[in-house]
């Protein structure tokens, strides 16, 4: 069933760091890119950045307006020193990413 008028689209990328990274200093760039997010990016919402207790795989959750807002937010961060940072300490072989639409329910 698919959505005629979604309310957001939800941004989920699965990942590990590059070995030896500090998680510290990875958390860190993570605050900084949401900061970033918040008041230079249209059509951020909201942001969840989750790990196992192990830290060794780690789950970004972002909340966009739109389809369009998402794909354009990824182009805008490219060119961003924090975006940039915060892309270094992930490993790249290891990087799920998924574009997801909530299915209205209401038949």
């Amino acid at each position: 069933m698919k959505s005629e008028n979604p309310k957001y689209v939800m941004e989920i990328v699965l990942f590990e760091l590059k070995e030896g990274t500090d998680t510290q200093l990875f958390c860190q760039a993570a605050a900084q890119l949401t900061e970033v997010l918040q008041l230079q990016i249209p059509g951020f919402k909201e942001r969840t950045l989750l790990h196992t207790q192990d830290e060794s795989q780690w789950t970004d959750i972002i909340y966009w307006d739109n389809m369009e807002m998402t794909l354009g937010a990824m182009e805008q961060l490219k060119s961003v020193p924090v975006f940039q940072t915060f892309v270094s300490m992930i490993d790249s072989r290891e990087i799920v990413q998924r574009h997801l639409i909530p299915t209205n329910l209401n038949i």
